[in-house]
């Protein structure tokens, strides 16, 4: 089995209790292929969401605190807190955080070799630079977090112009598909 491409999902969402994807961008190592594998044998490490039919769809496992930050927005978008970068965002959902260019995650070694695939979503906040901070990672299988963490740090996003001012957009959420194909 060889790793023919890393799948993105292209669209950063917000969140608030589900997280809505618009569609798929596909980038990656390698070529870029449709996003769907066909496979005859589906093994437990497959997951439906690279397209495997038969597969069953990865369940992230969210950490206790994406849910606190979740809950603190609120508090948050309100204020125009310098420590913060200035003004923030009065919308808790942003579902235009498209960042400039594609992340660029490595598929880690381990679960290649095992076959294991992950659908993976990250939280951050980007600061009025345009730069993610405040990074929480859930992944379907822990061993892709690093990974994730290591993505969602490279992302650059236009800044948010609100009033004339770049703003700070609060608990942006990036969805990542790791995929393995034949």
């Amino acid at each position: 089995m060889r790793i023919s491409s890393l799948l993105a999902l292209g669209s950063a969402v917000g969140l608030i209790g589900a997280c809505a994807v618009d569609g798929p961008a596909i980038y990656g190592p390698g070529p870029v292929s449709s996003g769907t594998t066909a496979s005859a044998v589906v093994t437990e490490n497959m997951i439906a969401e690279c397209g495997h039919p038969g597969a069953k769809p990865a369940r992230i496992a969210f950490p206790d605190g994406w849910q606190t930050r979740m809950n603190e927005v609120a508090t948050k978008s309100a204020s125009n807190d310098e420590l913060l970068g200035g003004p923030v965002t009065t919308e808790v959902v942003d579902r235009n955080a498209q960042p400039i260019s594609p992340p660029v995650p490595t598929y880690p070694a381990a679960a290649a070799s095992t076959g294991r695939e992950a659908k993976c979503e990250v939280m951050f906040d980007v600061n009025n630079a345009g730069t993610p901070e405040e990074i929480l990672t859930a992944c379907s299988s822990p061993e892709f977090n690093a990974s994730a963490f290591s993505a969602a740090s490279g992302l650059r996003f236009a800044p948010m112009v609100v009033d004339g001012r770049n703003v700070r957009r609060l608990n942006v959420v990036y969805p990542l598909l790791y995929c393995l194909s034949d």
